[in-house]
């Protein structure tokens, strides 16, 4: 049988990694909006071809 210890430190791990993730893909994000690479979200161009202003 499992305990709950084991449960709860099996779940902070995966916790954990999961943020790691959040945050290199964050990074990824910033480091392309930035560098004025990042075509998807609220910054990307109109249909126009214009940047939005």
């Amino acid at each position: 049988m499992v305990s709950t210890l084991t449960i709860g430190a099996i779940l902070t791990l995966l916790a954990w990694v999961g943020l790691q993730a959040a945050v290199v893909h964050g990074k990824y994000v910033v480091d392309k909006i930035a560098a004025g690479e990042y075509r998807k979200g609220p910054f990307s161009e109109t249909t126009d071809g214009g940047p939005r202003e």
